[in-house]
């Protein structure tokens, strides 16, 4: 009975529970050889679902070992294949080929009596093969084995084996885009996994289906398949499947534009397999990690990660991962100025592409591309003045375009950078070419709003070009308009930094149009969206921004007493479409410029007490203009920015800049002189550290109304974190 029990719980891959009969009957007794090559076996597996492949690979190798002494052919097989599972996990796929060939000769050594136990190897390894080609992104070839795995494993009823096959298949189907037969395979496989009780099959098969569930952006399904998972994995105590969950719940989080989630959530992946001693994972980690800095801006920490990924030791990059890699390189390097390493960096991940001969990498990943490689090689060559290699690039593109047509983005990636080509002439006709290709482009129907954000971009830049030549207000409002559909899909796609970029660019519409107050708003809106989405970089350009309009606030109301002409107006403000695209050696740089305090002050909005009051400095707090400076700059806040409910606004007094923010009950005023991007920061960290403190904004008012004024030891506190914060030349 006991062996019978022992037997079922291996077929069904409970090898933890295998292993407890085990030891129960090695505490009560001696092993037998088949028992004592069967605890191997399942303790081989044991590390493979826990992600100990290096610990997996010595058991299977005592297990060959132990095999061969005892003459056992079907035992040196199983043992075989759990080395091969240990070194497909490692990478190792010339070692675990080596040993697919010397299981296939073991397997015709087995008697024809055992014909069913053949099989079940045979579709096994048939199985294992398919997962290394997968690896190895021979898809077709992959596809074919999991069938041909599947197909035996059915013939011979291998439940368990079909729960693999069939979440194989799906998971490369999905690589090629047939979502149909991927989410068949995998919600079949889930289901008999649910049938046997198979939990390890439920975790992986459910991690595969939020991918492919993540790829058709049905992320809230994604989301729900990666914490049933997470909550099945913490039950069981599997530590290794969490950082694939991680992972998912990253990509996702990514996609959302949730970038400090995003990376939280890729850094507890890494941990796990820093954890966990998986080396061969860590550079996706690394990647994916460099991938969220430098959506942020922030390029030089995202170089930081992706040169990680060189200091791996041991770990080969991946012939598929490498040109990813070497792209995301150039693309960054391409920010920061240095354009010949970057045009080095693109080169050489074209050139592995194309002797891998692929030109697309994954559905849905149109980013690791033959054909986006040299787009990216077009723009920097467009950037840095570069004309010699752009009509080959360009030729080469529509090389890529004849050969695949039925992948529409290939195609508008092609008339894409054609436009920008044509866009750099001096003829008149060239401009109006591309400015008919990108109304083209935009006016298709949505296959990849990359190329569609591009193309408006570029139109945009064509229709200032007329502005600026007629001053004509038709094209203005064109302009207005193409704004608007650049807003809309910056929202519905989650993209922060465009959303912020278009606010910014909107407000110097705004200013074009005279409306000084709706350009001021814009402008707050860019920057809260900067700073909630942490786009540091681009919410301290806009913040200098609005602080270069506050000083010259007088010179637009002249502009607007005189009503000059949109042709003056265009020729007094230069207007550069959103952020500049020109990249430079500092890009990366938020510029020094802090803030100089001057006064702090908590206000009750109940009854208009000073609950706090802080001068910075010899600043005499008497001193006339700044009483009356603050005091109208309360009465405008009181009046507009109440309105906007936790906005920050800023007013200007003379040299003295106040901004104000409602929390709760507490209106906090900060005056200073410099720069806003600073003091907003350092507001904010102060209301913040307050906040969580443990006298919080409820104690703090009912102290101050208790005792008319604050207790020693909380004003103690507020001071100190007053000095700390605002005292500080650290931007936040």
């Amino acid at each position: 009975m006991e062996k019978n029990q022992l037997d079922h719980y291996i077929s069904y891959g409970k090898y933890q529970e295998a292993l407890e009969i085990l030891n129960l009957i090695q505490r009560d007794g001696i092993l037998s050889d088949d028992e004592y090559l069967k605890k191997l076996y399942v303790q081989i597996f044991i590390c493979l679902d826990n992600g100990e492949f290096h610990k997996g690979r010595e058991l299977a190798d005592k297990m060959i070992e132990e095999s061969r002494k005892r003459g056992n052919i079907l035992m040196e097989i199983d043992a075989l294949i759990g080395m091969i599972e240990n070194n497909s996990s490692l990478t190792m796929f010339n070692e675990a080929f080596e040993l697919i060939d010397k299981a296939q000769i073991l397997l015709k050594k087995i008697d024809d009596k055992l014909i069913k136990q053949m099989k079940k190897r045979q579709a096994y390894i048939f199985f294992l093969k398919g997962k290394i080609y997968r690896d190895l992104h021979d898809i077709v070839k992959a596809i074919e084995l999991f069938k041909k795995s599947y197909e035996l494993r059915k013939e011979i009823n291998d439940r368990f084996g079909m729960i693999w096959s069939l979440s194989n298949l799906g998971v490369s189907s999905t690589t090629i885009g047939d979502f149909k037969v991927a989410e068949k395979s995998l919600k079949r496989s889930i289901s008999i996994a649910k049938d046997l009780d198979a939990w390890v099959g439920i975790v992986w098969n459910l991690i595969h289906f939020g991918w492919v569930k993540y790829h058709l952006r049905d992320l809230n399904t994604a989301i729900s398949s990666a914490k049933e998972c997470f909550s099945i994995c913490k039950s069981k105590n599997m530590v290794s499947p969490m950082s694939h969950c991680y992972d998912l719940l990253g990509h996702c989080s990514l996609v959302k534009g949730n970038l400090k989630e995003s990376l939280s959530y890729f850094e507890k992946s890494l941990n796990i397999k820093l954890e966990k001693g998986q080396y061969n994972l860590l550079p996706y980690s690394y990647y994916y990690i460099g991938v969220v800095f430098s959506q942020k801006g922030e390029f030089k920490q995202s170089l930081e990660y992706f040169n990680k990924i060189l200091e791996i030791k041991n770990v080969e990059i991946g012939k598929m991962f490498k040109p990813m890699y070497l792209n995301a390189l150039g693309k960054v390097y391409g920010e920061l100025g240095k354009f010949k390493l970057a045009n080095q960096y693109l080169l050489e991940a074209l050139d592995i592409l194309k002797k891998n001969k692929t030109t697309h990498f994954k559905f849905l990943n149109f980013n690791l591309s033959s054909t986006k490689i040299l787009h990216n090689l077009i723009i920097l060559s467009v950037n840095n003045n570069d004309v010699e290699k752009l009509n080959f690039y360009l030729d080469k593109l529509y090389q890529k375009s004849l050969e695949n047509p039925n992948i529409k983005q290939i195609d508008q990636l092609y008339r894409l950078d054609k436009g920008i080509i044509l866009k750099l002439s001096n003829f008149l006709m060239d401009k109006i070419e591309a400015e008919e290709i990108f109304n083209e482009i935009i006016e298709e129907q949505l296959v990849d709003h990359d190329i569609v954000v591009e193309a408006m971009k570029n139109l945009c830049e064509l229709y200032i070009y007329e502005l600026e030549l007629t001053g004509e207000e038709q094209i203005l409002q064109e302009i207005e308009e193409l704004s608007t559909r650049l807003l809309k899909i910056a929202e519905s796609e989650h993209l922060y930094d465009l959303l912020a970029e278009t606010f910014f660019f909107k407000a110097k519409i705004s200013l074009l149009n005279l409306d000084i107050k709706n350009a001021r708003l814009l402008l707050i809106k860019a920057q809260n969206t900067a700073s909630e989405h942490e786009l540091k970089r681009l919410a301290n350009k806009i913040s200098n921004e609005h602080d270069s309009l506050l000083m010259k606030l007088d010179d637009w109301e002249k502009k607007i007493e005189k009503n000059i002409s949109l042709k003056e107006r265009l020729h007094d403000s230069k207007l550069e479409f959103l952020i500049s695209k020109k990249p430079n050696s500092n890009s990366n740089e938020i510029k020094n410029k802090s803030d100089i305090p001057v006064y702090f002050i908590i206000i009750s909005t109940i009854n208009a007490e000073c609950i706090y009051n802080r001068a910075f400095g010899d600043i005499k707090i008497d001193d006339g203009s700044l009483i009356a400076g603050y005091i109208s700059a309360i009465n405008i806040f009181g009046k507009e920015a109440f309105s906007s409910k936790g906005s920050i606004d800023r007013i200007k007094h003379g040299d003295y800049i106040t901004i104000l923010q409602l929390q709760k009950e507490y209106l906090f005023g900060y005056v200073f002189k410099g720069y806003s991007y600073s003091a907003i920061s350092k507001l904010n960290e102060f209301i913040k550290s307050l906040s969580q403190l443990n006298y919080n904004f409820d104690n703090l008012i009912l102290d101050y109304e208790k005792n008319l004024k604050l207790p020693e030891e909380i004003h103690t506190t507020i001071e100190n974190l007053a000095d700390k914060i605002f005292l500080s030349s650290k931007i936040i």
